[in-house]
């Protein structure tokens, strides 16, 4: 448990009448999503799981403003989940006479599978813990963020973790270090409106075991060893796995254009419609025109070039 956050909190508002601010991260959807089982009980039940793909730039911010009373305002009121992770918070924290006012402002866009929820509701969490003066470690933002939203991204960890999505807990640890790729960022079925991620089927755990038991020893191993190479084929050999469970538009002109173009993999949302064409960090972006013609023709939308594991944005293309 985090300092200052015991089994029993006892909440002691820092001013009723301040706005504490909480922030949450971002990430492009995911390097591996799948099942875990437990290495010591071959006959245990599959654990959906996931590894996120983080990358840089500001996620949401949170204004929160305690006020008396149980009632929670949201601006946008459409963000419930964000509302619902407020008043869990407070009730954890022994805040169960007060509600609030929280004011949300998110840049990732909703639907497409990167982490804007979690990133709404992880800033609430930390606001909320901020006002009333306490701090919550990460894993109890796991917690609350699943309890909040059903299923969450592991963006309050400062770790690459194995993370199960709808438990809240962390199975394996993979240490700090982020791969880096130059990421090309695509939209590959902009005019769709995204997903209901909680409503699409899980993997078939019983079909899948050895596919996915034989694609998380290969992760382990490749962060283990740092091979940045090695993680982007992990990813496209999990999105090639995904598509038994959720198709993706356009995956194998996408998964054969990044191959005639120099992409050492293919990562996508499991259950959006973005993806990552990962390339070398020492590529020229503008060796990439062709292929950003070439996916506009597919009638995808190319939405910009980053870089993960360190440095900045490099703007929309």
């Amino acid at each position: 448990m985090a300092p200052g956050l015991t089994d029993s909190p006892q909440c002691a508002p820092r001013c009723a009448t301040g706005i504490s601010i909480g922030r949450g991260g971002r990430h492009h959807g995911e390097i591996l999503q799948g099942l875990w089982w437990p290495q010591s009980a071959a006959c245990a039940d599959s654990v959906p799981c996931l590894v996120t793909l983080p990358v840089p730039g500001a996620g949401s911010e949170a204004h929160f403003r305690l006020t008396p009373g149980r009632r929670i305002e949201v601006h946008p009121a459409c963000q419930v989940k964000a509302g619902r992770a407020a008043r869990l918070a407070l009730d954890v924290l022994d805040a169960t006479a007060y509600g609030g006012v929280l004011r949300l402002h998110c840049p990732i866009p909703m639907g497409l599978g990167l982490g804007s929820s979690t990133s709404d509701v992880l800033a609430t969490l930390r606001a909320v813990c901020l006002a009333c003066g306490m701090r919550a470690d990460a894993a109890m933002l796991a917690r609350l963020a699943v309890r909040a939203e059903t299923a969450s991204d592991p963006l309050m960890f400062d770790r690459v973790v194995l993370f199960a999505q709808r438990e809240g807990r962390v199975l394996e640890d993979w240490g700090r270090w982020i791969p880096e790729f130059l990421l090309l960022s695509i939209d590959t079925d902009p005019r769709s409106g995204g997903h209901d991620t909680l409503s699409l089927p899980l993997p078939d755990g019983e079909a899948m075991r050895a596919d996915y038991t034989a694609l998380v020893q290969r992760a382990r191993a490749a962060f283990q060893a740092r091979d940045a190479v090695a993680i982007a084929a992990v990813a496209t050999r999990s999105a090639e796995l995904n598509q038994r469970t959720l198709s993706m538009r356009g995956f194998q002109a996408l998964r054969m254009l990044g191959v005639t173009g120099g992409a050492l993999g293919l990562q996508i949302s499991h259950s959006g419609t973005v993806a990552g064409l990962l390339f070398h960090p020492q590529t020229d972006p503008r060796t990439l025109e062709p292929l950003l013609t070439q996916l506009r023709a597919l009638g995808m939308a190319p939405l910009g070039i980053s870089r993960t594991g360190a440095g900045n944005s490099l703007g929309v293309a």
